[in-house]
Formats: C-alpha cells, sequence, structure tokens
C-alpha cells in the first residue's frame, strides 16, 4: 500500500506543477497533459486562456492531496499505518485529484469562454 501511495502523492506534484505551468502560459498545447477538449484543442488563444484561468483548482487540489500524502507516506513507509487507513489516504487523495481535474476543467473552460467571447 506504500507504493500506491506514494504514487498518488508524486501525480499530485505533478498536477501542481502542471497547473503552475498553465498559470504562467508555459505549458504548450500538445496531446497528453493538460485540459485537452475540442475547444482547447482549436486554438494556442483557447488553450492557454482555459488553462490560466483553470489553473486555481489544479493547484489547490494537488496541493491538498499531496499534502495529505506527505502527512501518511513516511508512517506508512515505516509500517505504522494498517492498509485500511492507507486505502482511505489513497481514496481521498484520487477523489481530490479527480475534483481538481473536473474543477479545473469546467472554471476554465467557463470563464475562457466568457473572456474571449466564443
Amino acid at each position: 500500500m506504500s507504493l500506491v501511495l506514494l504514487l498518488t502523492t508524486l501525480a499530485s506534484a505533478l498536477m501542481v506543477v502542471l497547473g503552475f505551468l498553465g498559470l504562467t502560459g508555459r505549458l504548450p498545447r500538445n496531446g497528453w497533459a493538460g485540459i485537452r477538449t475540442p475547444y482547447t484543442m482549436q486554438s494556442d488563444e483557447h488553450w492557454y486562456a482555459t488553462h490560466r484561468e483553470g489553473a486555481a483548482p489544479m493547484i489547490f487540489m494537488g496541493v491538498a492531496s499531496f499534502a495529505a500524502g506527505l502527512a501518511f507516506l513516511p508512517f506508512a513507509l515505516a509500517g505504522k499505518v494498517g492498509d485500511a487507513l492507507a486505502s482511505g489516504v489513497v481514496l481521498a487523495q484520487c477523489a481530490l485529484l479527480l475534483c481538481g481535474a473536473i474543477g479545473s476543467w469546467w472554471v476554465g473552460t467557463s470563464r475562457a469562454r466568457r473572456q474571449l467571447g466564443t
């Protein structure tokens, strides 16, 4: 279970990095990372506006998930946390990451459409 907790914690860190890159405009349009919808893939303008506007939920939820993972990871690696509690933390991390991804898409797309008038 420690390995799964480590992987979800690393996924959380990746989400924070992607959110920061989107916020600063350094996440180029690509086919594997970011908010990839027909709207965002239409143009670079849509891509950057959506990621800039949707960065906050992604960063916030990524940091929350990362903090939860860091709080429990040393204890899980030492074998001091039961599998039930570790599973609960992993599920909570996954829920936070999912909410961050969906929230980022929803907030980013709606604000970008309003900002760009599309």
